[in-house]
C-alpha cells in the first residue's frame, strides 16, 4: 500500500521535472496532464489580472480564449519542442482542458473583481 503511494509521488515528480525539460519523449496522457495544469495556471493568473484591473465584457472572454490556445501551444512547441501533429493535433492536445480553464478563469476574474471593486 505504501509502495504504490510512493510510486505515484515519484511518477508525479518526474512528470513535473519533464514539464521543465526540453526535447523529451512524451506520452499523450502525460502531455495532456501538463497542458491541463498550464491552462489552469494561465486561466487563474489572467482572470486575477482582469479582476484587479476591473476589466469587463466580451473583449475579456475573446482575449482569454485566444490566449488559452496560443500560450499552451507556444509552451509545448517552443519550450518543450513537441510537435502537436504527433499527438493528433492542437485540439487533441488541448482536449477538455479549455472548459476547466474557462471555469477557473471566470471564478478568478469574478472573485477578484468582486473583492476589489
Amino acid at each position: 500500500m505504501g509502495g504504490s503511494s510512493t510510486a505515484a509521488q515519484q511518477s508525479g515528480a518526474s512528470l513535473w521535472q519533464k514539464a521543465f525539460t526540453r526535447d523529451l519523449d512524451w506520452r499523450k496522457d502525460e502531455l495532456r496532464d501538463v497542458v491541463f495544469w498550464v491552462i489552469v495556471a494561465f486561466s487563474v493568473a489572467l482572470g486575477s489580472i482582469y479582476g484587479l484591473l476591473g476589466l469587463q465584457g466580451m473583449p475579456c472572454f475573446v482575449s482569454y480564449f485566444a490566449g488559452v490556445v496560443l500560450v499552451p501551444s507556444f509552451y509545448w512547441t517552443s519550450f518543450l519542442g513537441v510537435d502537436d501533429e504527433d499527438y493528433g493535433g492542437k485540439m487533441e492536445v488541448l482536449g477538455d482542458s479549455i472548459g476547466s480553464g474557462a471555469a477557473a478563469f471566470a471564478l478568478a476574474w469574478i472573485g477578484v473583481f468582486s473583492l476589489i471593486h
